[in-house]
């Protein structure tokens, strides 16, 4: 049986002062801080290896009271604490807890780092040799022997006066230049011309670029909604994490909001409220209805106890707390998640979202598996919860390890 069950329970059969009076103990116990494990041990003089080692005070258990009880290992061991409630009273003084003196704890040297010089680069000078060998400089130039006068004389003989320079007329080579340039420009620029000619008459067309047919692409329907395919699944506010938003049970609906890998997320309907769940613990198809809203009622009024009711159960939804208490008494306890307000009454608890009643439970029931599923072919079934929707309500046990059974009705969204 999962932990809040085991709570509500709990809550059907215990009053409130007994209640105050195991929170004051729990209070009181915790005051120092210490693990939830030992405070167990020495409240009740047992152990329980199921509850957290982890520190935590009285502080911690007050704001757990007033936020919803969302921490499952607080919610574990005020079940565990609770269950003893008897020996607790019994108890007029509570075994005095002596506070271990702290050891001096020594704080570990840590050796500081030695950080290795980085290599230093060595740089080797570079002798740089002339390219050119140095020749030696010679200090004169040897003179050239000088000619004699008779050689003078005879070569002066020799030379002959200087004729003028004749003028020779260019035009007839600057005339050949421009026949060979503009017939070479000529054959060059032919099949210019040629083709301004032939695209003036001729119209072009263009031929437009085929684009390749894309391959169709499987479509891939985005999840819209889903059920709850396991009795109990808890909500978490990460993928990976343990902070546990809320308890989800077998049959209940949500919208998803986000897929990622093997988790989604849902929105809860209140308050902006959303959590993530595993795929593996919902169901994206769910059947139609299986019985009708006569068969539900009849099961109801012979197979739980209506001593409470002066109206048949249907009559109860949407009333507000006060129309509530007015027909039914004061609860004898109340408690509260994320979600739900829930008043509590003998042998059965009214579940409340947004101040109406929404659902409501029969704890420790006479009825058995078996028995249930004689109302006919269920609408879902595991191993420990079944469900049988109407066109107006559902239907659902729960079987718990010891077990128990417990049934809800519940007035569906329309």
């Amino acid at each position: 049986m999962h932990v809040s069950e085991r709570l509500l329970q709990l809550y059907a059969t215990l009053d409130r002062q007994t209640r105050d009076i195991v929170q004051q103990h729990i209070e009181e116990n915790l005051a120092d801080g210490k693990s939830l494990a030992a405070s167990y041990h020495e409240l009740t003089r047992e152990t329980n290896d199921s509850l957290s080692v982890e520190e935590k005070s009285a502080t911690d258990f007050s704001n757990w009271l007033k936020e919803g009880k969302t921490d499952v290992d607080l919610l574990t061991y005020y079940v565990s604490v609770l269950e003893k409630s008897e020996m607790l009273q019994s108890e007029r003084v509570m075994p005095k807890t002596s506070k271990p003196t702290p050891q001096p704890v020594s704080e570990p040297i840590v050796p500081k780092a030695v950080v290795a010089p980085s290599p230093e680069k060595t740089t080797e000078p570079e002798i740089e040799t002339s390219a050119e060998a140095t020749s030696p400089k010679q200090r004169y130039v040897p003179e050239s022997t000088i000619p004699s006068r008779t050689e003078r004389m005879k070569s002066h003989r020799e030379i002959k006066p200087a004729r003028p320079r004749r003028k020779k007329s260019r035009g007839w080579l600057i005339g050949l230049l421009a026949i060979i340039l503009l017939s070479v420009g000529g054959y060059a620029a032919y099949p210019m011309v040629s083709d301004l000619i032939t695209s003036s008459s001729t119209p072009t067309v263009t031929e437009e670029p085929v684009t390749p047919e894309a391959e169709p692409v499987a479509e891939t329907n985005a999840l819209e909604e889903v059920w709850i395919g396991v009795k109990n699944a808890p909500l978490l506010s990460e993928p990976d994490s343990e902070n546990v938003v809320y308890v989800a049970d077998i049959g209940d609906r949500y919208d998803v909001i986000e897929e990622r890998d093997d988790a989604l997320l849902l929105d809860l309907g209140l308050n902006e409220l959303t959590g993530w769940v595993s795929r593996d613990e919902v169901v994206t198809k769910w059947p139609a209805a299986s019985i009708s809203d006569a068969d539900v009622l009849d099961w109801l009024s012979t197979s739980v106890n209506q001593t409470l009711f002066d109206e048949s159960p249907e009559a109860y939804f949407e009333m507000d707390e006060n129309e509530l208490v007015g027909n039914v008494g004061t609860a004898s306890g109340f408690d509260s998640d994320a979600l739900h307000e829930y008043l509590v009454y003998p042998g059965l608890f009214f579940t409340m979202k947004n101040g109406q009643v929404e659902a409501i439970d029969w704890s420790n029931t006479d009825q058995t598996k078996e028995t249930f599923l004689e109302l006919g072919e269920p609408t879902y079934e595991t191993e420990d919860g079944v469900v049988y929707e109407s066109d107006t309500y559902s239907l659902r046990l729960f079987v718990g390890e010891d077990d128990s059974t417990r049934v809800r009705l519940t007035k569906l969204d329309k």
